[in-house]
Formats: C-alpha cells, sequence, structure tokens
C-alpha cells in the first residue's frame, strides 16, 4: 500500500547557504547482512531471505531513463529487472528505507517515449549521490516491456545520445513471401522442378523394374541369309575343299581320325558360301558346319549361341525379344535344332539356336544386320513392360 504522507528521500541542499566546505553528514549506506555460519547439518524450517533475488542476480545496464517519485524527477544511472538506481541531490534519508510508492519509470527515445507504473520500495543507498529503488514485485505487469528493453539494450540494438536512446536494429520489415502464382517465373521454376523429379523417379523405377524382369543374352545376334547348311559327321580334318562343285560333285571330305576319308558331293545346284574358320587342313568336330547352301531366294535368317541359363528361361515359358540395332524390338521364338540338342549333351555352355521373329518383320534388306536377344518375365501370359513402355 502507498504511503498517504511521503518521508522525505533526501536532503535538498540551501541554496543562500555560504560558499565553502561544509560538513555533509554521514551517508546511510545499506550494510550487507553477515554471511552465515555454514553448518553440517540442515537447520529445518529455516526461512529463505526474503531480497535473496535481488542480491546480483541480474546485470545492472546503464540504460539512460528517468524515474518520477514523491513529486522528483531524478536520472537513472543503472537498472536490471530488480532495481532501479537513481541519482539524488543531497544527501540520503535513512528513514525513508522502506517507503513503498508508484515510480514512473520513463524511457525517452527520439520521438516517443516508453513509461511504466511500478510499486517500488525505497531500499537504500549504495553511494554517496545515489538511492536504491527496488520493484515490489518483479514478476509484475511492467516486466515484459522492461525484459524487451534491457534485452535489446544488451544485443546492441539500443544507443544513447544525449541522455536518449536511438535504435540501431534493422528499419525495414521483412520482404514478405510473393504469391506464387503472381510471380510467372517462380511459377516456371517450380513446374520445371516438378518435371525433372518425377523423370528422375520414373527413370530409377525403370531401371528397377528392368533388373527385375529383364535379362540379355551375351552373344550377339546375326541376320543373314537363309539356307541349308552342310556339317561334318565325324571328328577329322578337312582333306577336300570345293566351293565351285556342281550337283553330283564332291564338294569337301573329311579324313576321320579312325583313318576313313568321308566325302560329300553337292546335292543341288544353288550357291555354296563356305563358312568362316573352315579351309583345307583345318580341323573338325561332329556338327561343326562346312558349307552353307542358298537357292534363288533372298529370306533373312537370324541365329546365335545361347546360354544353357537362358534356353531354360525361355523354356519355362519367358518371352523373348529381338532388338536390332536400328532400335526396333521384334517379338520372337527360338526354335531349338539337332546342332542344339548335341551341344547341350557336350556340355556346351552357349548352344547354336535359331530366332524366328514374326512374320513380315524382316526382309532382304535387313541382311547383314546385328542385334541382341532380350529375355522378358511374364505374368498372365504377357510379358511385364518397363515403366517407359507404359508411356
Amino acid at each position: 500500500m502507498t504511503n498517504s504522507t511521503p518521508p522525505p528521500l533526501f536532503t535538498t541542499p540551501d541554496p543562500t547557504a555560504p560558499a565553502g566546505p561544509q560538513a555533509v553528514p554521514p551517508v546511510a549506506e545499506a550494510q550487507p547482512a553477515p554471511a552465515p555460519v555454514a553448518s553440517m547439518e540442515p537447520v529445518p524450517g529455516t526461512p529463505v531471505p526474503q531480497d535473496f533475488v535481488y542480491q546480483n542476480e541480474h546485470p545492472e545496464l546503464p540504460v539512460p531513463f528517468k524515474a518520477v517519485i514523491a513529486g522528483h524527477s531524478l536520472d537513472g544511472v543503472r537498472i536490471s529487472v530488480t532495481a532501479a538506481f537513481v541519482t539524488i541531490a543531497g544527501a540520503f534519508e535513512t528513514s525513508s528505507v522502506g517507503h513503498k510508492e508508484i515510480v514512473q519509470l520513463v524511457f525517452q527515445f527520439k520521438g516517443f517515449s516508453v513509461t511504466l507504473y511500478p510499486e517500488m520500495v525505497v531500499a537504500g543507498s549504495r553511494a554517496p549521490g545515489e538511492m536504491t529503488l527496488q520493484f515490489q514485485d518483479p514478476l509484475g505487469d511492467h516486466l515484459p516491456q522492461l525484459r524487451y528493453i534491457l534485452n535489446t539494450f544488451i544485443a546492441g540494438d539500443f544507443v544513447t545520445m544525449n541522455g536518449m536512446l536511438g535504435f540501431s536494429g534493422p528499419v525495414k520489415p521483412k520482404n514478405v513471401k510473393t504469391d506464387d502464382a503472381a510471380n510467372p517465373r517462380r511459377r516456371i521454376r517450380s513446374i520445371a522442378v516438378a518435371v525433372i523429379s518425377a523423370s528422375l523417379i520414373l527413370m530409377a523405377a525403370n531401371i528397377l523394374i528392368s533388373r527385375a524382369t529383364k535379362s540379355y543374352e551375351s552373344r550377339p545376334v546375326f541376320v543373314t541369309r537363309a539356307g541349308s547348311q552342310m556339317t561334318a559327321t565325324a571328328a577329322g580334318q578337312v582333306g577336300y575343299l570345293n566351293p565351285d562343285a556342281k550337283k553330283g560333285e564332291v564338294v569337301y571330305s573329311i579324313n576321320t581320325n579312325s583313318g576313313d576319308v568321308l566325302s560329300f558331293t553337292l546335292p543341288c545346284d544353288c550357291e555354296v558360301a563356305v563358312y568362316d574358320g573352315v579351309f583345307k587342313g583345318a580341323t573338325v568336330l561332329p556338327i561343326d558346319i562346312i558349307l552353307s547352301l542358298f537357292d534363288s531366294s533372298s529370306e533373312p535368317r537370324v541365329e546365335t549361341r545361347m546360354s544353357i541359363e537362358g534356353l531354360s528361361k525361355v523354356l519355362d515359358g519367358n518371352k523373348v525379344f529381338l532388338e536390332l540395332a536400328d532400335g526396333r524390338v521384334i517379338p520372337s521364338k527360338i526354335l531349338v535344332t539337332a546342332s542344339t540338342n548335341t551341344a547341350s549333351l557336350r556340355g556346351d555352355l552357349f548352344v547354336p539356336v535359331i530366332i524366328v521373329p514374326e512374320e513380315g518383320t524382316l526382309n532382304s534388306s535387313d541382311i547383314g544386320k546385328t542385334g541382341r536377344l532380350r529375355i522378358s518375365k511374364t505374368l498372365f501370359g504377357f510379358a511385364i513392360p518397363s515403366v517407359l513402355d507404359l508411356l
């Protein structure tokens, strides 16, 4: 409660007093309470000192302000969240200690001021010409505004100029984020980012699905001219070779390992092509191709050597596709011949097979082209497509 008649806070100097040294009454200084003697045993029921929160718990800052109390306007020296220190013109009156009053704290800025009205208690004087005022309720309604001023001063945004406060922080408000729809460049950039992200996701999904459902044969595929083949029937050496022979004449002979000589005659009047790697004196094994015979037609023929593992997948029902070097993908079938069976029984890892593409997909202009064989897993009898195939 505020006293109705406030006691004098300090002695006002007499302006009519003669000049010269004057006797100055002693200043009453707040004496700190003696420190309690440390005890090994805790004393139950010991009360906590009521003024412990005022004892150097918070920093005192030299923020310029004025304090209006008991009709006096006093300049502030330092202030914290628990106490304010002001200057007085005369000697401090010890009888005013404990006096409570609503004090007007004025923080003067350039062009405006901030005024707080906390209830404060006269706590004493710690130095000549200075008086200490403590907040009756440090957590009162004035605390948010006072704490903001002190924190801003600590951060360096406030500067003092002739007893006034100046603001040195940012003066422009933060730019408000513009609407994406109102900024065409931002909108285009967002669309581009979305398209690139979607493309990367589709590419990653396509790679994962392709690795899980597709496999490729390591041997290349060749498109050659269709015809019949003449092969070796026994192991030995080629003793005679005449690609210009006529129908009924001996076209080649083989000196077998058992000492026999096997001669083969040309069965037709047709074009003869010697297989690569076959010459007079070459060593051959059974089912090795010696000659290829072509009639007047020029139908294409697709053949390759296929791995046993790939052939097993095809026999289990997987689909086969011929991917040519020009980019065409042709559904095909695998034709197993006697050469395939012989090579598999012999334990070869790659066996010769004939690839039969869909009718009408290849013609004579495709002879000499190459490609590769793709094997795809099936789902309900259909090959599982890739993500890019679905687009």
